[in-house]
């Protein structure tokens, strides 16, 4: 329709109506491309607020994990301090099976693994260019680039490989069925527990073996001087992700994803 009307008015040589024409075609084309380029900022703002959400959601996650690790390697230290108190004499063993699981717990280990599938798909994507503040980026990346910690938080020590070798297979069951719990396949936990039906004679000459075996008592000093570290990491992972979640909840708050 409007090439008909410009190729007449250039028969009829009116140019004037030619100029008209032209200025609404360029207007109509002006118009689309604002129309097209509003639609898909107010899309990539969607986009970025959702991500915003999931990224915020994660670091909940991570603060949790992050918790229930620190927490859990408290208990093991205690396990192991527990367990070199007899060792080194200054705590008599009144009760050899709590000798037995002081000595077993304390071989526990296990890190936290953070949730990172978010900011993964963002990087992947490109999409980590929908959060424009340059700030919040590189923070992101700094938090999600401190994965040298698992050399620390992940260690198997040689301590529970030897104490697992010494303390009977039965009474290590019970340990497991009755003086620890895991939640989830993820969060660990010791627990009180009471002693097997197992002779007391049968349980002193193992307490006693555990206590006067200065290889092994090493290797746990070893090992509960390892859960200081562990748990001074978790510490700063606990502050980290709290400092990050409370600028993705700012940048939320400023996109107006909290009204």
């Amino acid at each position: 329709m409007i090439l008909a009307r410009i190729s007449r008015a250039i028969r009829e040589q009116n140019w004037f109506a030619v100029a008209i024409e032209l200025c609404v075609v360029s207007a109509g084309v002006v118009i689309g491309f604002g129309v097209t380029g509003w639609a898909e900022r107010q899309a990539n703002q969607t986009r970025g607020d959702l991500y915003l959400e999931r990224l915020v959601t994660d670091m909940e996650e991570n603060r949790r994990r992050f918790t229930d690790a620190r927490d859990f390697r408290m208990q093991v230290r205690e396990k192991g301090v527990e367990a070199l108190t007899y060792a080194n004499g200054s705590r008599q063993p009144s009760e050899p099976w709590r000798v037995a699981v002081a000595y077993f717990n304390a071989s526990q280990a296990g890190g936290a693994e953070g949730v990172d599938a978010t900011y993964r798909e963002m990087v992947a994507t490109g999409d980590l260019r929908l959060l424009t503040d340059l700030n919040l980026r590189g923070r992101l990346s700094a938090y999600y680039s401190n994965s040298g910690f698992a050399r620390i938080t992940d260690e198997l020590p040689g301590y529970r490989e030897d104490v697992r070798a010494i303390i009977p297979l039965t009474i290590q069951s019970y340990i497991w069925e009755n003086c620890y719990e895991s939640v989830s396949g993820r969060i660990q936990r010791l627990r009180d527990c009471d002693a097997p039906a197992i002779v007391e004679a049968e349980l002193a000459p193992l307490a006693l073996r555990l206590i006067q075996d200065e290889s092994l008592n090493g290797r746990l000093r070893y090992w509960v001087s390892t859960q200081s570290a562990a748990i001074s990491i978790h510490e700063h992972q606990i502050t980290m992700t709290n400092d990050m979640l409370e600028r993705l909840q700012q940048a939320r708050g400023a996109n107006g994803g909290d009204q």
